[in-house]
């Protein structure tokens, strides 16, 4: 049984603990620390197979996605399994009766990964660089001030802020020390169980352990994280090349099913599958066109087929057990419906050419999408063929640069994958995808009442009421078929049986810890 995503996020003043600042102490050299680390661990090394990136960076966009999961980096809050934040670099916090003043309680004997303590000034200058570089940081915690004495950090914000915990369990609000000499973008020093000692951007990083870690002692000397060819993922677990292997291709999961030898970890999660529709586009403009394609997803056939059962079939953005989806409604597989809604709006072959045309101009797509998330391209052409059954054409470009191509506006149509509860709750994501001028509304839709309850769910502390609302903005993006959800992704990890402690994560952000061992 699928757990809920939706936890309740406690807004009553936690009953703090003041720390005084702790005592000085000598960073100790990445030569020094590396040592350390070798005498503390087996000398154990695990071989895993993941996403790479061109950055490790926290503040660079996302970049601080591969931070968080390579075991590097770590947040002030974390995400339980319920997706509700919880206490992990903090002892405890406070909220004002305003709720505009957090005080923030750090814990003591952390350090950075070069031996500083990660005080607060130290968190505060971190966060003043993010807030500084990355927009959607900017927005999400809406910063207005910060005071940094000893342990003891007290933000300000702008306005009422009910979900900063959630928002500061982002990777983007990974603490680093920002003072470090160390290349940001490819050795962040981040306060985690491992410390990266070599990058090679998109291709492998190899982290080793970290011997004064505030968690504990990590199980294993070094790990390789590895960005393998997704079609040799498999054969590569086989052989023994790897230990793991994150978000492997459906046919390759198959071959590890009911053998001992292996295990299949699965979980619900809430990144969807979607449909960027460009309003730009004169036939993408027009409501009844985005229906009529809409009418074209056989969103059941593509999470049994296409996604090979791995793929839940989408009413709205977020995840079906969630209360923001509750009651929601959207268009469904219509082949027939979508012929007669095009016809309605004066498409026909008229040059006998098999693709439907108005006063001149075809009705042909370009669609872009990426390969980092192996199902986008079968979902495309799984979308390009149903379009052609009934005269529409869809030209299908797989890029690596696809941020580039949608910020450039060179696009039509873009199969994309996005989380959407990227820190348990949905306002993130709304703000960002369906705000008008938001940062990954790259299709430029806009609607004013959406904007309009965008602002007051970005002020209102109630749950029951952020549930509401969310539900009315969602609705009225279906009711304009602005998008295409199409299927919410169940993400697997296939490991050696002799691996533990490397759990999928409903947030997607965690993968290795402190506790990943490999017993062999």
């Amino acid at each position: 049984m699928k757990k809920s995503y939706f936890g309740m996020i406690c807004m009553a003043a936690a009953t703090a603990l003041m720390l005084t600042g702790c005592g000085g102490s000598t960073p100790a050299s990445s030569a020094e620390t590396t040592a350390s680390a070798s005498e503390t661990t087996e000398g154990k090394e695990l071989v895993f197979a993941a996403n790479g990136g061109m950055s490790m960076d926290p503040g660079d966009g996302y970049r601080g996605w591969p931070c968080i999961r390579n075991g590097v980096g770590e947040t002030l809050f974390k995400l339980d399994e319920e997706l509700q934040p919880q206490l992990f670099l903090l002892d405890s916090y406070e909220v004002s009766e305003d709720h505009m003043t957090w005080t923030l309680n750090i814990k003591e004997g952390i350090t950075f990964q070069n031996g500083k303590v990660m005080d607060a000034e130290a968190v505060k200058a971190c966060l003043e660089r993010t807030v500084g570089m990355n927009e959607r940081a900017a927005s999400d915690l809406k910063i207005a001030s910060m005071e940094a004495d000893g342990l003891k950090l007290m933000i300000q914000t702008t306005e009422s802020n009910p979900v900063l915990a959630n928002s500061l369990c982002d990777p983007y609000a990974c603490i680093i020390d920002v003072t470090a000499e160390e290349d940001m973008a490819s050795n962040p020093i981040g306060t985690g169980p491992y410390m990266v000692e070599s990058y090679s951007p998109d291709k492998e990083t190899d982290v080793v352990a970290y011997a004064d870690y505030w968690g504990g002692t990590p199980k294993l000397e070094r790990i390789r994280v590895v960005a393998l060819d997704k079609d040799t993922m498999a054969m590569a677990l086989q052989s023994g090349e790897i230990d793991a292997a994150y978000a492997m291709p459906y046919d390759g999961q198959a071959l590890f099913v009911g053998n001992a030898d292996y295990n299949l970890q699965t979980v619900a999660t809430s990144r969807i599958y979607k449909l960027y529709y460009n309003y730009h586009n004169e036939h993408l403009a027009n409501a009844n066109v985005r229906k009529a394609l809409n009418m074209l997803v056989d969103k059941k056939s593509y999470g049994e087929v296409v996604m090979n059962g791995f793929g839940a079939p989408a009413v709205g953005c977020f995840p079906e057990d969630t209360p923001y989806s509750e009651g929601l409604t959207a268009t469904g597989f219509d082949l027939e419906g979508a012929k007669a809604l095009l016809a309605e709006e004066g498409y026909a072959d008229t040059n006998a050419d098999g693709i439907l045309d108005k006063d001149g101009n075809n009705l042909s797509f370009e669609l872009v999408t990426y390969s980092s998330r192996a199902e986008l391209p079968l979902l495309s052409a799984a979308f390009q063929s149903q379009c052609k059954d009934i005269g529409i054409e869809v030209n299908v470009t797989v890029s690596d640069n696809v941020d580039e191509i949608l910020n450039a506006d060179q696009f039509d149509i873009s199969a994309y994958a996005y989380v959407t509860l990227p820190t348990g709750d949905p306002s993130s994501y709304m703000n960002f995808v369906f705000g008008t001028g938001g940062g990954a509304n790259f299709g430029h839709f806009s609607n004013a009442e959406i904007d309009r309850l965008l602002a007051q769910l970005n002020g209102e502390f109630d749950q029951d009421k952020r549930a509401e609302l969310t539900r009315q903005i969602v609705q009225l993006a279906l009711d304009e078929d602005a998008y295409c959800f199409m299927d919410h992704l169940e993400m697997s990890l296939v490991t050696k049986a002799s691996v533990t402690g490397l759990v999928p994560h409903p947030s997607d952000y965690y993968q290795i810890t402190v506790d990943t061992d490999i017993t062999e």
